[in-house]
């Protein structure tokens, strides 16, 4: 197999064995890699209705067949699991440079299932794979566990909120990124599993050198001239995002009371840019460099995390912000849910950024200590005030109001992760004007365009690229990459169909654990005067599903599941 590498390693932790298979040709076809296997891999190992942290729910990390290559942005990997935090099955992209070494390792896909007796690590060195004591890695943060673990490999690791279950924990990969919003590292926490080390030294075979050369070029080309890419992302990174919707009025600030926030300029890319000495830090073959480093090595926070820490709490000390977004780095712990839960406790007890200490709650969060562990919704249905927690599904929305942008308004609500923006990012083309402009007020057309961009979001996650490659790649040049690569033809409508084939198929497990289309919406907030206009979404949401060819529930038809080949993968059953 060209693009693919064939192997699949399974590693059942309670039973401390370890084995492998071949990665089927056809699923590897079907479904490309990265997110996909990782779905259809939870279809064929997790029941959908699997408590998320019990051993039987597995753990799944896949690369993609462009992982590995020069591909532009192609130096990610995915992570699969059934979320705590939401209960839905929940994929996560990351960056750097673990994805990148998993495929040097020869590896597809890693399946972890069990529970190990004491604390453990897994150390992969291409065909040789362990399963190591991990007591002396055990009451460590992520910085910490890097440092002692990295003269092994690549290291994808939890911190202290992942041994403790914490539903917002996630895996910090190569010290700066971060892999599942829903919970990912609480699981690997459930499993004793303190970290993943990984070595490798083969080269991903091509198929087609010549031909790969050729798109890699366009593709590089397309980035370059692409301004949201070569001179956003690339001057700012993701902060440049804070000023563009501050100017637009969709910054929202104070858990979503306001739709903009007045400080914005003492946050921003630009402010940043101009009053600090910053360094990039791309990931494995990324020409952009969306992530920065100050001078000094600290992190510079992210948009989403800029956004989690900033306006909705009310904060406009960058200082602080940084602060808080290190200690959700080292703890591992997710900032967009994290700072919006303490959004909504902030609401709900009528503080302000200056009556809290934030960073002690951030702590106690991560410890278990506080209330606001298990996340907003948790938390506010303990206290009757679930409507002032701002999620869908469970997961906390971050800062691209929908209120502002219709069509993201819809992703939101129809994401299977929850209120994910990464599902369909209708910011791109809603705020941003790339790969096209698109009224943002309107929900005129956008049914159609929502699932498309659901569907390229799908592939993009199993190629695995970046999730800002769709600012300027779009089907054909992605077809191009793919084909070139693994020596299979496809066109640009059989990848989309791959990318829905995907995004069917996680419906079908959320489906299948109990949660059908009631779940589809947002909380009051959104809606009425100067919001959503509730009539015109759900006429929206009803086309949706009509253009998906689901049941006005939100449950996919037979006749799709046949239409897309994936029938048999999941049997008749439907709730």
């Amino acid at each position: 197999m060209f693009g693919w590498t064939g192997r699949t390693i399974i590693i059942d932790l309670g039973n401390n064995a370890i084995t492998e298979s071949k990665t089927k040709k056809k699923d590897a076809e079907n479904f490309v890699g990265g997110r996909g296997l990782g779905c259809t891999l939870m279809h064929r190992i997790a029941d959908p209705e699997v408590e998320p942290l019990s051993p039987d729910n597995p753990l799944i990390f896949s690369t993609g067949p462009l992982t590995g290559t020069s591909a532009p942005m192609s130096g990610h990997f995915s992570v699969c699991t059934k979320s705590p935090l939401t209960q839905t099955i929940f994929d996560s992209n990351s960056g750097g440079f673990f994805g990148a070494e998993m495929k040097f390792a020869g590896i597809d896909s890693l399946v972890i299932t069990g529970k190990a007796e004491n604390p453990v690590y897994i150390r992969i060195e291409d065909e040789e794979v362990e399963i190591l004591p991990a007591d002396h890695l055990q009451d460590k943060n992520t910085a910490e566990t890097t440092e002692l673990l990295e003269p092994k490999g690549k290291v994808a690791c939890i911190g202290r909120a992942g041994e403790k279950m914490i539903p917002m924990a996630n895996i910090v990969n190569d010290r700066l990124y971060s892999g599942g919003r829903g919970g990912h590292g609480a699981v690997a926490g459930s499993k004793n599993l303190k970290a993943v080390v990984i070595k490798g030294s083969n080269v991903p075979e091509i198929a087609d050198p010549d031909a790969f050369d050729r798109a890699v070029e366009r593709s590089g080309r397309l980035l370059v001239a692409n301004p949201p890419s070569s001179k956003g992302l690339a001057s700012y990174g993701t902060s440049v995002f804070v000023n563009l919707l501050s100017y637009m009025g969709i910054l929202p600030a104070n858990n979503f009371q306001v739709k903009d926030f007045k400080g914005a300029d003492r946050i921003s890319g630009e402010y940043i840019k101009d009053n600090y000495d910053v360094l990039k830090t791309p990931c494995e073959s990324c020409a952009i460099g969306c992530k920065r480093t100050f001078d000094n090595g600290t992190p510079v926070p992210d948009y989403d995390a800029i956004w989690a820490f900033g306006p909705t709490i009310g904060n406009d000390n960058l200082k602080r912000i940084t602060e808080l977004n290190n200690t959700c780095l080292d703890y591992g712990l997710d900032p967009v849910s994290c700072g919006a839960s303490i959004a909504a406790y902030m609401e709900l007890n009528s503080f302000n950024a200056e009556d809290v200490d934030l960073k002690g709650l951030l702590e106690d969060i991560g410890e278990g200590k506080s209330e606001l562990s298990a996340g907003s919704y948790s938390y506010l249905c303990s206290k009757d005030a679930k409507d002032i927690s701002m999620s869908v599904k469970g997961l906390e929305i971050p800062g691209y109001d929908p209120r502002g942008m219709a069509g993201m308004a819809l992703a939101y609500a129809t994401s299977n992760r929850g209120g994910c923006h990464l599902s369909a990012f209708m910011a791109a083309p809603e705020a941003m004007g790339k790969p096209m402009p698109l009224n943002r007020q309107s929900f005129s057309g956008k049914a159609a365009l929502v699932q498309y961009f659901q569907n390229l979001s799908a592939v993009i996650d199993s190629l695995v690229l970046c999730p800002f490659a769709l600012f300027a790649l779009g089907e054909v040049e992605l077809a191009a990459l793919l084909s070139a690569a693994t020596g299979i033809s496809y066109s640009a409508e059989e990848l989309l169909r791959a990318g829905e084939r995907t995004y069917n198929l996680e419906r079908v497990f959320n489906n299948r654990s109990g949660i059908s289309g009631k779940a589809d919406i947002f909380p009051d907030r959104f809606f009425g005067k100067d919001g959503i206009d509730r009539e015109l979404f759900e006429e929206a949401l009803s086309d949706y599903y009509h253009f998906r060819g689901w049941k006005a529930n939100g449950v996919p038809t037979q006749e799709k599941l046949e239409e897309l080949g994936i029938a048999g993968e999941i049997g008749t059953k439907s709730p």
